[in-house]
Parts: structure tokens; sequence; C-alpha cells
């Protein structure tokens, strides 16, 4: 099979994509895997190092623009379809999935123009614009989360969560006896509003001596950061960024961070408690639901942004402290949403789909 994946924007939409991708090609090294995107979203920098040819077409975002600019973006939409089937023309899929965003409209609009079979994923509980228009014109939906469904009115969906890529693997190193680690990140580049958050809960952990915290604090942020952690006698490690995750992942209680539908499937993955701090700009304010999600079926405790200070997070950190079976039931509850075939299942789905 030969798959044409429209994945671009944020990491949320690369990322999983590309677990697609490795997936069918450890299916069969017969197998091939082309990426559609643009050339201002993130996939420039991730799909080519993940091994995978990128090939670019012209999209934009649709939603909060002004009525001119809307005009604008509907003239360049037609040539990104223009495009679009151009490419598709030249490389010839099976098929396509659309990982979703304003990136995946133009492809998936150009395939079904063609008769190429058309699939979407949705990674977040609340699908946005783009995707619950696509989810009409496509063969099929595949969601992250069981409660996606009742934002889709199509009935043509198959819950098979969130691909996470295979180098996540879990970590051979032991945590030390009796130490509570506590991992701290707000993404790649870092979030400054979580910073400031946990800068002000250092001094309540200060007498707490068997803590140890791990921040990722983004690059912009971490000199100012890093020198509030010398100033304190707290245990700690502090870097800008990280390519070992599931080293803090495994080492941590708990971890405080952002609520990305990646974010949310890599704690799942771990089962590890949480403590998620929607981040309050997302489009569609898509975190704060796939927050609540995951809160209501009893697998994080959730902090609005703007009421994340040190006061919340002690608050929340000591609790579970002192609860250590609900510090477990936490990650075993967030653990109940991830599902270990997830990329197998879609293209199991687009297979089926094919026959």
């Amino acid at each position: 099979m030969k798959l044409a994946i429209s994945a671009g924007g944020t990491g949320g939409h690369i990322f999983p994509g590309i677990a697609v991708a490795e997936a069918l090609k450890a299916m069969d090294t017969k197998n091939d895997a082309v990426f559609i995107g643009t050339r201002q979203g993130l996939e420039g920098r991730i799909i080519p190092a993940a091994g995978f040819r990128l090939l670019y077409v012209e999209a934009y975002q649709f939603l909060g623009r002004s009525p001119f600019y809307k005009v604008l973006t509907l003239i360049r939409l037609l040539k990104g379809i223009l495009m679009s089937i151009r490419i598709l023309r030249e490389e010839k899929p099976d098929a396509i999935l659309g990982m979703g965003g304003f990136t995946s409209v133009p492809i998936i609009i150009a395939g079904r123009l063609l008769g190429i079979p058309c699939f979407l994923h949705e990674q977040n509980v609340q699908p946005g614009l783009a995707n619950r228009f696509l989810s009409k014109i496509t063969k099929g939906t595949f969601i992250s989360f069981e409660g996606t469904k009742k934002y889709l009115t199509t009935k043509k969906i198959l819950h098979t969560g969130n691909p996470l890529q295979e180098k996540l693997a879990k970590y051979e190193g032991t945590k030390k006896e009796g130490e509570f680690g506590i991992f701290v990140f707000g993404g790649s580049r870092g979030a400054r509003s979580i910073n400031d958050a946990v800068l002000t809960l250092l001094p309540h952990l200060e007498s707490y001596k068997n803590t140890v915290v791990y921040h990722q604090t983004g690059p912009e942020d971490f000199d100012r950061v890093n020198m509030a952690y010398k100033e304190t006698s707290i245990t700690h490690e502090v870097f800008p960024f990280t390519n070992e995750m599931a080293k803090y992942y495994s080492l941590s209680d708990v971890v405080i961070s952002r609520a990305g539908a990646t974010t949310i499937f890599e704690l799942a993955y771990f089962k590890k408690a949480a403590i998620l701090i929607p981040y309050p700009y997302s489009a569609g304010n898509h975190q704060w639901k796939n927050a609540s999600e995951v809160e209501s079926n009893g697998g994080a405790y959730v902090i609005a942004n703007e009421e994340a200070t040190g006061e919340r997070l002690f608050g929340a950190i000591k609790h579970l402290m002192k609860e250590p079976e609900i510090l477990k039931e936490l990650g075993e509850n967030i653990g109940k949403i991830y599902l270990d075939d997830a990329a197998e299942q879609i293209i199991g789905g687009i297979a089926h789909g094919l026959s």
C-alpha cells in the first residue's frame, strides 16, 4: 500500500502521522508513505528528519481571520487544490490519510476529485472546523477519544486511539526508592505561564527533601528558571529541551503539563498521574476539552491557566503525596484511554475501506 499522509502545522498533527507511516513500513518494506504539508508549519523540520519524503502545497487557516482574508484564503485554497491534484497524479497513492487541520483541506478535496479513497484522523476530543467538514466527505474518520463521537454527524467512525511513535520506549533505569518525582514541561518550546507557576511552587517544596523536580523550560526561559532552582535546596534537573521524554516520565510520580492530545496519550502510555494546565489559546479551546475528558474519567487534575499558582499546585501535589492510592488510581484511569495498536488499527481501517 502507498499512503499519502497530510500532516502539518503543529506536532500534534505531525507525530501521529509519522507513527502511522512507521507502522506501515514495519508491516511490509514494500509499503510506502509520502507526506504532504505546507512550508509554514513544523513539518519541514520534523518529517524529513524522521526519514520520510515531504511535498508542499499551499494551505492557510480560515478561522479567526478578517472577511478579506477569508476571501483570499478561498482563492489560495483553489491553488492548493490544484497543487494537490498535480502531486497526487504523480505519486498515485492508494489512499490519503488527513491528520486534520487546515493543511488537510486541499489534499482531501483533491483526493475526492480524483476518486482516491480519503480517510481522516482526529487527535483531540472536539474536532475543529476543518475536520468537521472533512469527516462528511471521507470514507472514514479515526478518533483518539471515545467522546469525539458526539461531535461528528458521520457514522463512519472508528475509535483507534492516538498513535505514538515507536521510539517512545520504556526507560530502562530505576527510580530511587522513596523519591517523589515531579516532571514539568509545557511542550518543546516550553510554557512561560507554567514555568512561572512552578517557580512559585518551589518554596512550598523545600521542606520535602525526598522530592526531585525535572523541568523542561523551553530554550527562551531556561536561564531564568535554572537560576531560580539554584537558589533553592530542591534536588532538580532543569533543561531547555530533551529527547529523553521516556526517562523523565518514568522517573516521575506526577506530571505537570499542557493538555495536547500527544501529551495526554503519552501520559496514558506511561500511566502517569497528571496535573493538566490547558493552553488557553488553543484553537477552539481544544486543550480544555481534552483535559476535561480525562478529568471526568478520573485520570487527572485540571487547573485553568489563570488559576495555576504555586499554592494550587502544591495543594494538589501534597494531596497526592499523602494519598498514594489516589496517585496510582489517576495513573490507572488515564492509562485506560491508551490503545497500543492505534497505528495498526488505522492502517487496517484504511485497508478494509479499500477492499
